[in-house]
């Protein structure tokens, strides 16, 4: 075994592990999206039976409030009547006074006396209005409160709904991203395919500039961002040789800025020569 085949073993053993170790920290830092999407299922019902019992506090306050009506009703119905009847003793006891007025002067203390009991009546009357004053005040007070519970109920319930479409959203989003997953036969590690460019990249050297710069043809139309590695390949003999690597610094849209990395450059760089994205194996096997 020559000297590079013996660096190509050392790679590979190299690669190996720092392939074990993305693993253990990907694994490490997984995100569980179904036990999210269940926590929030089960948010939701929560929420839902919560509403369920503001309903049933509406529906209960709504029964006390109509039988308090009915009851307050029924006490103006029963004021009104004494008022009345009231009103007609009062027009009686007058057309009494006139009578024994003109009658009689020794009567004037039993209208006197009738005068005093219809203010005693009217005192009465005006305490049976504040309490119907009262009364109204406190049925206001209390259609409020109800409309006030009715308005936060709905606000819960279009809560309710806008979580279950999020929840449903989620669940969509999560199948068809583990159907896309599937189908490219890709882990569910985002962390694993950082600073990994997009495969079938292809592109040529235009410029060799010093210090180890080089420009070439491909940019951020190609898929490439800051950091990405590319091999450096040129074809000696009918045959692929790899001349190094280069580390993208700057992009365009259909160019890059890039640096060449010293410890794997094996000669010089020379335009025209290509960047691609090859594995040991794809290079043995050319």
């Amino acid at each position: 075994m020559n000297n590079i085949g013996k660096m190509f073993v050392i790679l590979i053993f190299l690669m190996c592990v720092m392939i074990m170790v993305f693993a253990v920290t990907i694994y490490a830092t997984h995100t569980n999206w179904k036990a999210k999407a269940d926590a929030l299922q089960k948010e939701n019902a929560k929420l839902a039976s919560e509403i369920e019992q503001f309903i049933k506090q509406r529906d209960d306050t709504e029964k006390k409030l109509y039988t308090e009506i009915i009851r307050k009703t029924n006490a103006i119905a029963t004021l009104q009547t004494q008022a009345d009847s009231l009103q007609k003793a009062n027009t009686a006891l007058t057309t009494d006074n006139n009578k024994l007025s003109n009658e009689m002067q020794t009567h004037v203390s039993a209208v006197v006396l009738s005068g005093q009991n219809m203010e005693k009546l009217r005192a009465e009357l005006e305490g049976y209005r504040k309490d119907f004053r009262e009364a109204q005040k406190k049925w206001a007070d209390l259609y409020s409160t109800l409309v006030a519970k009715i308005d936060e109920a709905h606000s819960l319930a279009m809560d309710l709904a806008a979580f279950k479409a999020v929840g449903i959203q989620l669940a969509k989003d999560y199948q068809n991203a583990v159907e896309v997953l599937k189908k490219h036969k890709l882990l569910p590690q985002p962390a694993l395919y950082d600073g990994i460019p997009p495969q079938g990249v292809h592109g040529l050297i235009t410029q060799v500039r010093p210090q180890g710069w080089v420009e070439i043809s491909i940019g951020s139309d190609s898929g490439l961002q800051k950091g990405h590695q590319l091999d450096i390949v040129r074809t000696v003999s009918g045959r692929p040789m790899l001349i190094g690597k280069i580390t993208i610094d700057s992009l365009q849209a259909d160019k890059a800025a890039a640096i060449i990395v010293p410890e794997y450059r094996r000669a010089t760089v020379q335009v025209g020569d290509r960047v691609e994205v090859i594995s040991m194996n794809e290079l043995t096997a050319k």
